[in-house]
């Protein structure tokens, strides 16, 4: 979704601004404290697709940092369900998988087992979508699985007790959702239409308010005709 050398752009500047960037796993136990230091990141990726160890893997090691990656067990191999045919943007199969998971600086995370949508998921729901992905990571990976992520960023209000029931250690959502609750950790999502005025603002935590106020709804209706004018 980035450009590499926009997203090695976008580290160093975190890191210029003093960010010192951990696994999720260690921020979920900076929470047993209170909250985390000030200037404290998680990266993370969701999904799994096979570029995460073809690309992103090399690029972290070169900058000297972790990162979260969110995998579906059940998807290895197959194609990206969000992509086009011709795109040709596929998931990791086991062994690359195993391969990613073995780096030092890598976590993983579960992601469900298909990317199940659980923004109306019931308890029984929820709790089984979240133990059976966690179980099938660990058997494929051997190493105990701590951290979720809610596919398309919604989950149902019996999410984050299924997220605690099911051994989880912490789960995350994203598109202005959540918070500081353990089980419902806020994200920023980076693309490729950030530029460096959108990125200032969501890694400061500013873009969803903005978004939501009277100017930039304004703002964003302003928009909606010359959006569609150019087709998009």
């Amino acid at each position: 979704m980035v450009d590499p050398a926009l997203f090695c752009r976008q580290i160093r500047s975190l890191r210029r601004r003093g960010y010192r960037i951990i696994t999720l796993l260690e921020f979920a136990a900076y929470l047993d404290r209170g909250r985390p230091p000030g200037r404290t990141c998680v990266l993370t990726f969701d999904d799994g697709t096979v570029d995460n160890l073809t690309i992103v893997a090399p690029l972290l090691a070169e900058l000297e940092i972790g990162a979260t990656f969110f995998v579906c067990p059940g998807l290895l191999g197959e194609p990206h369900f969000a992509f086009p045919a011709p795109a040709a943007v596929r998931m990791m199969d086991a062994d690359e998988l195993r391969e990613l998971a073995g780096l030092p600086f890598v976590e993983i995370g579960s992601h469900t087992c298909s990317h199940a949508d659980l923004s109306l998921a019931s308890a029984q729901e929820a709790y089984r979508e979240m133990a059976e992905s966690r179980e099938a990571l660990e058997g494929l990976l051997q190493r105990q699985i701590d951290t979720f992520a809610y596919p398309k960023c919604g989950y149902s209000s019996a999410c984050p007790e299924a997220a605690h029931r099911a051994g989880y250690s912490a789960a995350v959502t994203c598109a202005g959702l959540g918070g500081w609750s353990r089980f419902e950790l806020s994200r920023e999502s980076i693309d490729s239409r950030d530029g460096g005025a959108t990125f200032a603002l969501k890694s400061r935590r500013l873009f969803w308010p903005l978004r939501e106020s009277a100017p930039g709804r304004m703002a964003r209706q302003a928009a909606r005709p010359l959006r569609h004018r150019n087709g998009r």
